[in-house]
């Protein structure tokens, strides 16, 4: 008993793992990334209405942890108490997909980066140079991993350490050349200026919703420390993590996307190569260094983060299979109380993307999108799960604050779906093509946990029916 104790990840890990999932390499294109959809006035308004929506998200999350401590391992126990069995698997296999794409955005941005070391031998990040050194990258987190939790939180940790002493790095740089004048001309992106590369991106409204994808890209991995909350040594670490991950990364997102336009227009930024701030880190600083130093910045970002979400990756199907909604071999561990086999089921599902985005014309674009249209579907039914602990006094374990829990589920499901709308219909319709995959896993745990009973029940049957129908459109969008 005492042994597992010290095994337990304190705030300190726990906050690591949410700054580290939400720190990922993405953050490094930020720049690019919102300039090319948003000028300075849109890119404000858009963080504001992002960083109000997460924090109902964020504070769902918090509330959630308080009223059910005894629902460790996040997302799936609330899919499961709220409405059922499968609707846990639903979520569970839905967010472990998801996070499995969101590790081969990362391996496609470590690999495109180190053509800053070797240039042209890792072009797109997806040629196959770089299929095989993420290959050798992907197994090697797997064995990280596989020695012990305890061990890979503390590259976590060090990780993250890395990862923000960079990002202070570029900040501190573009600050001291930020121009107030190069930051208000053309602040509403409303005109075509040739010699600035500045388009008309439209409207402010229509600049903030197509921001959305980015950003919701930027804050998946809020609930990292809520999935490991079963290795965590209290809930009330988890809180904290969380809350201490959610401003933190805000902050560091507002920053780092605002403050290049103070040395170059939108138009200039979004024409940069990827990762943008190794480009904009060496204007600011006036020589080659800036490039390497983002560069290798990057790859200890990307790799640490990369490790943050193999460690979720392994949790979640671990305890569905405990539950009976995987399969029972998925509850595997090793001597090191390691999901030993969700572990290794995850890296081959990873390896498998890998290959695929071998033949993608963007595979980075790709991969973000596809995390961000799945990340919705686990938000929006934990929020929906808030929501009905909060509808009845009966059903609220508490005296105080269930009206405040009602109105924070509610925000939190409204600002998801809009979320998810804005990321576009059609991609979302095609992720449903991966919850159908996943329906013949479901079907043999329930047929090992209860044999004399029926698969599904009669809300079961129509809410699998209905994945079924969305999947079928998303097939019939892959056709056109």
């Amino acid at each position: 008993m005492e042994n597992n104790k010290t095994k337990k990840l304190g705030l300190l890990s726990l906050a690591s793992v949410v700054l580290s999932a939400m720190l990922g390499g993405g953050i490094f294109d930020l720049p690019k990334n919102m300039a090319s959809v948003a000028g300075a006035k849109a890119q404000i308004i858009a963080w504001i209405v992002v960083g109000i929506g997460m924090w109902f998200v964020t504070s769902m999350f918090l509330k959630l942890t308080e009223l059910k401590p005894d629902l460790t391992t996040g997302l799936y126990k609330y899919g499961e108490a709220g409405f059922g069995k499968f609707t846990g698997f639903f979520v569970s296999w839905g967010y472990w997909i998801c996070e499995c794409f969101s590790n081969v955005a990362y391996a496609v941005l470590i690999m495109s980066t180190l053509n800053y070391f070797f240039p042209e031998k890792f072009s797109g990040g997806n040629n196959w140079p770089s299929v095989i050194g993420a290959t050798i990258i992907l197994w090697g987190m797997t064995f990280i991993i596989a020695y012990g939790i305890e061990q890979a939180g503390w590259v976590t940790v060090v990780g993250t350490v890395v990862r923000v002493a960079v990002i202070v790095l570029i900040i501190v740089a573009l600050a001291i050349h930020f121009k107030w004048v190069t930051f208000t001309t053309n602040f509403s992106a409303s005109q075509s200026i040739p010699a600035l590369h500045d388009q008309s991106l439209g409207s402010i409204p229509h600049q903030v919703l197509k921001t959305m994808t980015v950003t919701l890209w930027a804050f998946g991995g809020i609930e990292g420390a809520v999935v490991l909350s079963d290795r965590a040594k209290s809930q009330l670490e988890v809180k904290r993590a969380t809350a201490i991950g959610y401003f933190m990364c805000l902050a560091l997102y507002f920053i780092v996307s605002l403050l290049p336009l103070g040395l170059l227009s939108y138009g200039e930024i979004a024409r940069m190569v990827s990762p943008s701030t190794a480009q904009l880190l060496t204007l600011a600083m006036h020589c080659s260094a800036g490039r390497l130093i983002i560069a290798a910045g990057l790859i200890v970002s990307v790799l640490s983060c990369w490790l943050s979400w193999t460690m979720m990756l392994a949790e979640m199907p671990f305890a569905a299979a405990k539950d009976g909604a995987f399969p029972k071999i998925f509850a595997k561990e090793n001597k090191k109380h390691v999901p030993v086999f969700s572990l290794f089921a995850a890296t081959v599902v990873m390896q498998l993307i890998i290959l695929l985005s071998h033949f993608a014309n963007d595979a980075f674009q790709m991969a973000y999108t596809i995390v961000a249209t799945m990340t919705v579907p686990p938000y929006f039914i934990s929020a929906l799960y808030l929501i009905k602990l909060s509808i009845k006094q009966a059903n609220y374990p508490g005296q105080k604050g269930r009206i405040s829990a009602l109105i924070t589920g509610i925000l939190a499901a409204l600002f998801t779906l809009i979320m998810g709308i804005s990321a576009g219909i059609n991609y979302v319709t095609i992720a449903f093509i991966a919850y159908v995959i996943g329906i013949p896993l479901f079907v043999k745990a329930r047929k090992e946990q209860a044999p004399g009973e029926p698969i599904f029940t009669r809300y079961e049957k129509w809410f699998a029916a209905a994945i079924v129908v969305v999947a079928i459109g998303g097939v019939i969008l892959l056709l056109k």
